[in-house]
């Protein structure tokens, strides 16, 4: 029964039992005669009459036998039962309909099963070596930018080590001077784990490629061209990049020659693959010609620095209250190496020594400071001075922290 006012063609008149008055008088009446009747049933052990009507075949011994005695208490029973029993048949007949026609159980749903997320090698080279046979897979590193948020599978991150790679920067060969040369230094990248040589490239690449590390003179020809991937074959090494760079500082190509070789401690040609499909990968460097470091210690010495520091490395720190040890590649004048360290700006040790080779050759050198190091921040400074005039003909800086 609708008894809701506001629906549009319904009044109060035409519902005769919404008073609550008129509802409570109906209540009182149908409780006090159900009692009356509940009062005049006599129970009684009907259990054998039924199983012997059974017997007999009557199909109905239950239902009948309680008519039966259900006429027998007289008229007055009947105002009430046959009501009673109209409802208990509705309510039976709409239970079994809905019994029938309710939608089947829904089945639990399974626990998903966590499993490995694969990201996509983006851009992975098609091309084959040479000699149609790779000795090792294609790597590709994480891009540089943040990835967007992934949903989580509950398996476990993917497993990443640190690994030191040979990284090879663009850099006047002295402060103020117009010589481009390379500079090599060591730095720890995040690498997968395990780690595999061409894996490390492609990390060496990308920080070649990229910002210049802070305090430094060096210059990033490789800006918004990223490294996808390194193949080292049995007769080349093919490095895919995005695409070639238009900046036409010098070396800029020979610079991810030597930085992709030192990586993979390998000297075989590179070859380089662009996305793109760039003729160029640098101003005058065709990517349809393969490339590799000279041999010649003269050629050598027109594309890399004649100081380099390997310890200690950019941003280290180091033991305070002990000396400091240094190493290198140099090549210079009868093998002359010069050094002074710095703080505040101020030069509060110096000393000179010796490479084992001079130039042009490349000879190796290590030496310790005289004093020991008080807590602080130094600037190592190893260079070459012009026995002409004493001015500087090739320096590097390295920053570093003693504690």
């Amino acid at each position: 029964m609708n008894t809701d006012p506001s629906r549009p063609g319904e009044t109060p008149a035409d519902h005769p039992f919404v008073d609550g008055a008129g509802l409570r008088l109906v209540e009182d009446r149908l409780r006090r005669s159900l009692e009356d009747e509940a009062n005049a049933i006599t129970p009684t052990d009907r259990l054998g009459a039924i199983l012997d009507e059974g017997h007999a075949g009557t199909g109905t011994g239950f239902v009948a036998s309680s008519v039966a005695r259900s006429s027998s208490s007289g008229s007055r029973h009947h105002r009430w039962i046959l009501p009673a029993a109209a409802a208990a048949t509705a309510v039976l007949v709409t239970g079994t309909v809905w019994a029938v026609n309710r939608p089947p159980a829904q089945t639990p749903p399974v626990a998903a099963t966590p499993t490995a997320v694969g990201t996509p090698t983006p851009g992975a080279s098609s091309a084959t070596p040479s000699s149609g046979r790779s000795s090792v897979p294609t790597q590709t590193a994480a891009q540089p930018t943040t990835p967007a948020p992934t949903a989580t599978t509950g398996g476990p991150p993917p497993a990443a080590t640190t690994a030191s790679v040979p990284v090879y920067y663009l850099g006047p060969v002295a402060a103020g001077s117009g010589q481009i040369r390379l500079f090599r230094e060591f730095v720890a990248a995040g690498v997968p784990s395990p780690s595999v040589p061409s894996g490390n490239a492609v990390a060496a690449l990308r920080l070649a490629m990229g910002p210049a590390p802070a305090g430094s003179s060096y210059h990033s020809a490789w800006t918004g061209v990223t490294a996808e991937s390194v193949t080292a074959g049995d007769a080349s090494i093919t490095v895919r990049l995005s695409s070639g760079t238009r900046d036409a500082t010098p070396l800029a190509a020979e610079q991810l020659v030597w930085t992709v070789q030192a990586a993979l401690g390998s000297a075989l040609p590179v070859r380089f693959e662009l996305a793109d499909g760039s003729a160029d990968v640098a101003p005058g460097h065709a990517a349809s010609t393969s490339y590799t470091r000279p041999s010649d210690p003269i050629e050598v010495l027109g594309q890399v620095a004649p100081i380099w520091v390997d310890e200690p490395g950019r941003g280290s720190v180091v033991k305070a209250g002990a000396p400091l040890t240094v190493s290198g590649v140099a090549s210079t004048f009868e093998a002359n190496v010069q050094w002074q360290l710095l703080r505040d700006g101020k030069v509060v040790d110096s000393g000179f020594t010796t490479a084992s080779q001079g130039a042009p050759a490349r000879g190796s050198y290590t030496f310790p400071t005289k004093q020991s190091l008080t807590a602080g921040a130094y600037v190592l400074r190893v260079f070459e001075a012009s026995a002409n005039d004493g001015s500087t003909v090739a320096e590097q800086r390295i920053p570093f922290t003693a504690r």
